[in-house]
């Protein structure tokens, strides 16, 4: 299997902005955000199928994604953080972590009629504010 952007995010051959990383997983701002913070949870092993990570990488995965999800909503004044599992854009297990301010059904269409991809300079802007809580 060819290594995914996420892993070469992981190695450091591409650029990429973690806000969390420890020896399982890595957190990272997504290039194409639903709203303001929408991160990732990304296993460092290159699982396709998130269904496909051991139960133990599974558990850490979830963990992490609740520990992010709360650092949101200290950060964000959204009502809700909401979760999503696709896999789709990227053979690599990963964890969309995002705020709501309304259903999911309308962020997601507002997202896909205005898609942009997110400068440096915002993601960084973004993650720092997730990373001064989680330290």
């Amino acid at each position: 299997m060819d290594d995914s952007v996420f892993t070469k995010i992981i190695k450091g051959e591409i650029p990429g902005e973690m806000v969390y990383q420890d020896d399982k997983c890595v957190v990272l701002m997504t290039i194409e955000p639903f709203t303001p913070g929408h991160c990732l949870v990304v296993p460092r092993e290159q699982v396709d199928h998130l269904w496909d990570a051991d139960d133990e990488l599974y558990q850490h995965l979830m963990e992490v994604a609740k520990k992010v999800a709360n650092a949101m909503r200290k950060v964000y004044d959204y009502p809700r953080v909401g979760q999503i599992v696709e896999g789709f854009g990227v053979p690599h297990a990963h964890i969309h972590l995002f705020g709501l301010m309304q259903p999911i059904e309308p962020t997601i269409a507002e997202h896909e009629a205005n898609k942009r991809m997110a400068t440096a300079e915002e993601l960084h802007t973004e993650a720092d504010k997730l990373r001064s809580v989680l330290a």
